[in-house]
């Protein structure tokens, strides 16, 4: 009988130390097997539309279209050229990453043509709205309309606005998300603690039947 109500006890407090470490250890799986879900998916939607003859639409955070912003804000201001400054990024960035990879690749094809061809052809790939804002600004640059300075800087203001609101709204939800993991965290532990009498009763009784008999 000793035995038993040892080991019921160890089981008990394994329980109790596993119980906090199980939603993470979770979290952990269920974002490993996301990524690679959404990874096949990507090759697989790739390759379907590389067969229908359409374009594949490709995602960026607004961090990196904010670097690459700052990188031409830097480049047109040490006096270099819109043209220059798109070539010195597209160098900068061509091995860190999708967009750096499009950048290069739109440099190479377009910047003959125009300048703004570059980023109209980045707009094309990730559906920015940052990016579209971009180019009308450029364009304006271009006519006369405004400096390429205060193009570039008033992207560079919009961006910051819109990753301030999404660290904004993170925190906010921050509280939802954390719900689930307190009550099983906070909650689980209690009930096995309040279960472990009545298991460890109902088993002395079973012991004392049998000894009994």
């Amino acid at each position: 009988m000793t035995t038993v109500l040892l080991a019921l006890l160890g089981l008990t407090i394994l329980l109790l130390v596993a119980s906090s470490e199980l939603e993470y250890t979770l979290r952990r799986i269920w974002a490993f097997q996301h990524k690679h879900f959404r990874r096949q998916a990507g090759k697989g939607r790739a390759e379907l539309l590389s067969r229908l003859g359409r374009t594949e639409q490709y995602q960026v955070d607004l961090r990196e279209i904010r670097d690459f912003v700052i990188s031409l804000h830097l480049g047109t201001s040490m006096e270099e050229t819109l043209s220059g400054a798109l070539s010195q990024a597209a160098e900068q960035l061509k091995n860190r990453g999708v967009f750096g990879e499009r950048l290069y690749k739109h440099v190479q094809t377009r910047l003959s043509i125009a300048p703004e061809q570059v980023i109209e052809g980045l707009v094309e790939d990730f559906r920015s709205e940052q990016l579209r804002d971009l180019v009308q600004r450029l364009e304006m640059a271009r006519d006369g309309g405004i400096s390429y300075d205060r193009a570039l800087s008033l992207t560079v203001e919009q961006i910051q606005d819109e990753i301030r609101g999404d660290i904004r709204r993170d925190i906010q939800q921050l509280p939802i998300q954390l719900t689930l993991p307190m009550i099983v965290a906070v909650f689980l532990p209690a009930i096995m603690i309040g279960l472990f009498p009545i298991v460890i009763t109902f088993l002395s009784q079973i012991s004392l039947r049998f000894t009994g008999g």
